[in-house]
């Protein structure tokens, strides 16, 4: 007989992998992808793993012993649930599931109340019930393939040459993405690869094009949403606004 996961043990298990910065509710829930559960994981994931501790004395090993068992069942307790979510057997009511369930997650819109802080546009819409979940990931992937590639512009402002880009790409044994990779392997600063996301983010399209240009919203209806985020923001305490 299979054994449904309990609301607050994912939610419990969400703030082990998240911290507590983010609000953990039922909107977090709908919200949250297997992409950024796996990212959660493994940024805790470094910080705990026992292998990185091995000079510290026999007290510090076991804690981080300790820690590293809790997020790893944490993690998985999560994906059992993206599991469950995904073929739709999650149940959060039962008196109210059969009502309420989407019949496809990603095409779901959030009902309910705004989350206590700082959103951006994409999240807003989302979280306002104007965008389904899907929509609002189809709008960040479009938004993503409007940047310049980092590689290209490291090399076109002479930060790279094409033998250190292909060094850097083949590196499947270093971790993290292109830029971590190239600080790892002392081909760019930590300060040159701010500097190029920074460049790469301040050349991307906006976010509220995509959903004018697929007659989601109209560009009056945007401009409302946007002043409404504003107010929005405003009213989160500073703790809490959005990075």
């Amino acid at each position: 007989m299979t054994t449904h996961l309990l609301e607050s043990d994912v939610m419990n298990a969400c703030r082990t992998l998240f911290g507590p910065e983010p609000e953990i509710g039922r909107g977090f829930l709908l919200y949250l992808q297997p992409c950024g559960a796996r990212s959660a994981y493994r940024k805790k994931a470094k910080e705990t793993h026992p292998d990185f501790f091995y000079t510290e004395d026999h007290h510090v090993q076991q804690q981080k012993a300790a820690l590293f068992r809790k997020i790893m069942e944490a993690y998985e307790i999560v994906n059992k649930f993206l599991r469950e979510r995904k073929k739709g057997q999650w149940v959060h009511n039962k008196a109210t599931a059969a009502k309420s369930a989407p019949k496809h997650n990603n095409d779901a819109y959030y009902s309910g109340s705004l989350p206590l802080y700082g959103l951006e546009i994409g999240s807003y819409l989302f979280y306002a019930g104007q965008i389904s979940y899907w929509q609002l990931i189809e709008a960040l992937t479009w938004q993503r393939k409007q940047r310049p590639i980092i590689g290209n512009v490291a090399l076109r402002w002479g930060w790279l040459l094409k033998p250190s880009i292909e060094r850097i790409t083949a590196a499947s044994n270093v971790p993290g993405r292109f830029g971590e990779k190239a600080v790892r392997l002392g081909l760019l600063s930590g300060f040159q690869v701010r500097t190029l996301l920074f460049y790469q983010r301040s050349q991307q399209e906006r976010l509220g094009k995509y959903f004018i240009m697929k007659n989601i919203l109209t560009p009056d209806q945007l401009d409302r949403f946007v002043q409404k985020l504003h107010e929005h923001n405003a009213r989160v305490p500073a703790s809490k606004k959005a990075a």
